[in-house]
């Protein structure tokens, strides 16, 4: 009897578990989406050069196909409206992600902000005050820069 009971659970708990592995899975794709356009509206201005980038950003770190990126990035628009502030998406991103993967973060989050050609100081703060949310080191926060401009201005080359 106790063997069945604990088989039971094991079954149950099982599944649970992956479940909510998959709910977290979302979460993290939506706190990054969220995080993702929050830097390119924070300089007031939505270029279409950015948006591209997010959803390229989007794509290449959770591989998701077009129509999921369409419904993430609707989800994260709404859920960036609603929020009063970012300790929601960067706890959750302290608490899952490993140091590497806020770092490609906030690399990514830097290509956005290159996307249109300049770097707003808004944006610039912006992507400052998350790095520290997520507890990243300056140096870091500076390598990720530079990688994410000099792949702008490497784009920028080959698009004149």
């Amino acid at each position: 009897m106790i063997n069945r009971l604990k088989l039971f659970f094991e079954q149950h708990l099982v599944v649970i578990n992956i479940e909510s592995e998959v709910a977290i899975e979302h979460r993290l794709q939506l706190a990054s989406a969220v995080l993702l356009l929050e830097v390119a509206q924070t300089d007031r201005e939505f270029s279409i050069q950015e948006k591209a980038k997010i959803q390229q950003a989007i794509a290449s770190k959770f591989s998701l196909s077009d129509a999921e990126i369409k419904q993430l990035m609707s989800l994260a628009n709404e859920k960036s409206r609603q929020a009063t502030d970012y300790h929601q998406f960067t706890s959750l991103l302290n608490k899952e992600f490993s140091n590497q993967e806020k770092i490609r973060l906030i690399e990514l989050m830097w290509s956005v902000a290159y996307a249109d050609g300049e770097l707003d100081p808004y944006e610039d703060h912006f992507i400052r005050k998350i790095s520290e949310l997520l507890y990243l080191r300056h140096t870091e926060l500076l390598s990720a820069r530079e990688r994410a401009k000099n792949a702008a201005d490497q784009t920028s080359n080959l698009n004149r």
